[in-house]
């Protein structure tokens, strides 16, 4: 029974797959054969390049039914629009080639090439695919195509279809491969969505896109050789400006519609020149799409770790809460710029030092004690919202900033975090169970009459230290904060 599941399973992925990747070769196969000039060979053939981003992107697609598929796309493409089932067959096998070769090498290589994004793998993966599967295709093609009957490929001419399949070969893998495999995930295409409405455009993100298309008009009005420079400020521009998806589109649209205008302009010269000069023109779009996207990387990297250095010194690497010093300055910030902006309505500062936690290291050893901090910090941050700051000050002594919460929302959220820590034993590698308590002392500011920060904190330590007289495990509000009295008091709340 289980096999036989497992084989309907099997069987519904290769149908799935089959027609997902039928229809998208189809479409790119089609686009590029309703544009090829001349009867000579596409200038503009995605589908080898996208079907390979395809299997690199989604492993569900790697399945007898998409190698179907795309046999079946390329070959239904060419032969409703005219072409002859053996020639057909042949540059099938071609196409195919390209993707079977480039896999292969991936593969021999052990390049990891879902990292494409980081270091130099985006350049191994582009020479792998230039100078496997890119060259694979035209020498096959080369080998074969022209002995075939109704052939547009000619022994008299085989170094230059030779030449202009493989430049093209490249060119579209540069072009189109990026895009597929910068595609956003779900969560992070969400996350994107949430900043734009929390965020929106202004006027100067869009100036680099402008410029992009400001080039590219131009290269209309201007036509000739020296047009495939206009863009590249513009393209540098963008590539330091937005994500590597965002580049890879614009990238792709400016070197197919230069490649058209150019292709276009030798095309209306004469055949002759157009065939002498589209090889160093396919180049010159190389060495300008691969500019962009390299500068793309290497920049998100630079800004990747940045941000991963500016998080390593502002928080705890033990316990990932902020370290005392910005904890300090982000509380400082927030005070006053809520005060300058009379926003809040309060602020409220939590002092938390768990309790008897020299015995536990003592007992249990540093180990152990450090598990015991990493324990209490995930149970604390499960109490808080997302805009509170939560602090180690040093050992087992922690602080916490809130703000725009009443006296009595604010001791709730203390009283919470001090019974949570009570009652949730931690659990030891060797299954013994540790009980642990915390101390807190409270300090609460009305806004926007607020004294500095540095008051409210030590406020909020000498309430710590009368929790701790008065027996631990409980919380301690200063003392001249007076609750109302439709609040409940728990026992564990002293003022």
């Amino acid at each position: 029974m289980l096999k036989i599941r497992f084989s309907n399973q099997a069987l519904k992925q290769n149908i799935s797959a089959f027609f997902i990747v039928a229809v998208v070769i189809f479409v790119c196969a089609l686009m590029g054969i309703l544009g090829r000039p001349l009867f000579f060979l596409a200038i503009f053939w995605p589908a080898n390049a996208v079907l390979l981003g395809m299997f690199l992107r989604f492993h569900k697609l790697k399945n007898f039914g998409s190698w179907f598929g795309a046999f079946s796309g390329f070959m239904i493409a060419d032969l409703i629009t005219g072409n002859y089932f053996l020639l057909t067959l042949f540059l099938t096998i071609a196409n195919l080639l390209h993707v079977i070769v480039t896999l292969l090498l991936i593969r021999l290589f052990k390049l990891n090439y879902k990292q494409y994004n980081k270091g130099l793998t985006f350049l191994y993966l582009f020479a792998i695919s230039a100078f496997g599967g890119c060259l694979a295709a035209p020498v096959f093609a080369s080998l074969t195509v022209p002995y075939l009957p109704n052939t547009f490929m000619s022994m008299d001419r085989i170094w230059i279809d030779f030449g202009m399949w493989w430049t093209g070969e490249i060119l579209n893998v540069i072009a189109f491969l990026p895009i597929i495999l910068a595609i956003p995930e779900r969560k992070v295409f969400k996350k994107y969505l949430e900043e734009y409405k929390q965020k929106p455009l202004q006027s100067k993100t869009l100036l680099p896109l402008v410029a992009v298309i400001v080039s590219v008009i131009l290269t209309h009005f201007f036509i000739g050789p020296g047009a495939i420079m206009f863009p590249i400020a513009a393209l540098v521009w963008a590539s330091l400006s937005y994500n590597l998806f965002f580049v890879s589109i614009i990238n792709c649209i400016v070197c197919m519609l230069l490649y058209n205008s150019l292709t276009s302009y030798y095309i209306a010269q004469s055949p002759d020149a157009y065939l002498a000069t589209t090889i160093s023109v396919r180049i010159g779009l190389l060495m300008l799409a691969l500019g962009p996207l390299t500068l793309t990387i290497i920049s998100l990297n630079r800004q990747k770790l940045y941000h991963q250095i500016l998080y390593l010194a502002n928080h705890d690497g033990l316990t990932t809460a902020m370290n005392r010093r910005f904890f300090y300055e982000e509380s400082e910030r927030a005070v006053t710029k809520e005060i300058e902006k009379y926003q809040s309505h309060s602020v409220t500062i939590l002092v938390l030092d768990l309790d008897h936690f020299k015995k536990i290291n003592d007992q249990y050893g540093h180990v152990v004690g450090d598990f015991v901090l990493q324990e209490f910090t995930r149970q604390v941050k499960a109490q808080l919202r997302s805009n509170d700051l939560f602090g180690r000050l040093g050992g087992e002594e922690f602080a916490i900033l809130l703000k725009d919460l009443s006296l009595e929302q604010s001791v709730n959220i203390a009283q919470r975090i001090c019974n949570r820590v009570f009652n949730t034993p931690i659990r030891l590698d060797d299954q013994r169970e540790l009980n642990i308590s915390v101390s807190i002392g409270l300090s609460y500011q009305t806004l926007p009459y607020c004294v500095p920060f540095q008051q409210l904190i030590k406020r909020a330590d000498e309430a710590l230290y009368q929790a701790k007289e008065k027996g631990r495990n409980r919380l301690c509000l200063e003392s001249n904060l007076n609750l109302e009295h439709t609040l409940e008091v728990h026992p564990n709340l002293q003022m």
